[in-house]
């Protein structure tokens, strides 16, 4: 039965993949399209900041697919979700949020919702990757070395 329940799910798996492969297709020829028909008709019109600020969204919203499809081939490859995978997608996900809000219609707080959001995640992805941690322990086993470095040639100096 687990066996069947495992073939189901990479039959599944497979079948998202290839949606989500047609979808970035689609969703890339779209915008070189509407930037290439923008380029040719008028592009003073066309390259407004409003019109870059969507098309850069529109831009960030393939790379969180393409994000979540390398997510899906490392599940498909090692069956465990890679979860530095997950946190820049989530990462991404908030700074095309940032790209598209008009801070016009939004309160202080949400800017500072969204913003505490981006750091939790960027700790975190941190953590998840040892950046942070590595430095934090070379620093706390550096000052130790030197104490026993210093504390050596106090001895040296009594004996």
């Amino acid at each position: 039965m687990l066996k069947y329940v495992r073939i189901l799910q990479k039959a599944i798996i497979f079948l998202l993949l290839f949606v989500m492969v047609l979808i970035l297709l689609v969703s890339t020829v779209n915008i070189i399209l509407t930037v290439v028909s923008a380029a040719v008709s008028d592009p003073r019109e066309f390259f407004t900041a409003d019109q870059l600020q969507s098309l850069f969204g529109l831009f960030l919203v393939i790379l969180i697919g393409i994000e979540l499809l390398d997510t899906v081939k490392a599940f498909l490859k090692e069956e465990e979700i890679h979860v530095e995978i997950v946190l820049l997608v989530a990462i991404i996900a908030i700074a095309r949020k940032v790209i598209v809000w008009d801070f016009s219609e939004y309160e202080v707080e949400q800017l500072f919702s969204l913003s505490a959001m981006l750091l939790a995640l960027a700790l975190s992805y941190g953590i998840i990757k040892g950046t942070w941690t590595k430095v934090i322990l070379e620093k706390i086993f550096a000052k130790g070395k030197r104490k026993e470095i210093i504390s050596e040639d106090d001895e040296k100096l009594h004996h």
